[in-house]
């Protein structure tokens, strides 16, 4: 009697954790579908000095939990401020690093590499590159990755989330509102390599810190 309770309580534990799974996938999956709208009608971002190597340490140590076996190698030590939305900002690191886990072998070593750098035109800027060892992709899927619900044939993880296919979508639109550049360098067998370029602001820079989306 008692080990049919038990084991009553325990598929019924089972379900309610399958149930709940799924309750996060569809908000997950909403909050996408949603996030293009919101960037379509150029809402308000809210730019302020954020430590772009925090965010870069917090998703990799998400990424370290969910795949403990894949390798990681992170360089993004001390600070690097830049001028942006820290939330949006938090998006565009998560979608890149989420697109590595749904779409690569869990063996497919990711390395994580922040720097800064400093052009004439353009002054000081960080760049963040997120690159992988998975199949990579043809030049011409290369060319559509930022369509919207483009998904890429081939690869693959057994532990990958399934997309809505907006999660490099999102992070071009997040990227390019706060001024800043994205690009992307593949080919088959060779990985997928994304390079984000975003301004670094010095301290006490007049501007305000609300900025409408699309204007630095």
């Amino acid at each position: 009697m008692h080990r049919g309770r038990h084991q009553r309580r325990t598929q019924d534990e089972r379900v309610q954790a399958r149930m709940n799974a799924e309750a996060d996938r569809m908000g997950r999956l909403v909050d996408e579908l949603l996030t293009p709208a919101r960037l379509d009608r150029q809402p308000e971002l809210r730019m302020n000095p954020v430590d772009l190597s925090r965010l870069v340490r917090d998703g990799a140590d998400d990424l370290r939990a969910q795949q403990p076996r894949r390798p990681l190698t992170v360089r993004a030590g001390g600070a690097l401020i830049v001028h942006g939305d820290e939330s949006g900002l938090r998006q565009v690191v998560g979608n890149l690093l989420s697109n590595i886990r749904a779409h690569t072998p869990v063996e497919a070593a990711v390395r994580v590499e922040l720097t800064r750098t400093e052009t004439a035109d353009r002054g000081p800027w960080v760049r963040l590159e997120i690159a992988d060892d998975g199949p990579g992709m043809s030049a011409k899927d290369a060319e559509r990755i930022f369509d919207r619900f483009f998904r890429a044939a081939g690869g693959g993880s057994a532990d990958g989330p399934v997309g809505s296919g907006l999660g490099m979508a999102i992070v071009q639109a997040l990227v390019a509102a706060q001024g800043g550049t994205v690009t992307v360098r593949t080919a088959p067998g060779e990985g997928l390599a994304v390079t984000v370029g975003l301004l670094a602001r010095p301290a006490g820079d007049p501007r305000p810190a609300v900025t409408p989306a699309g204007r630095v």
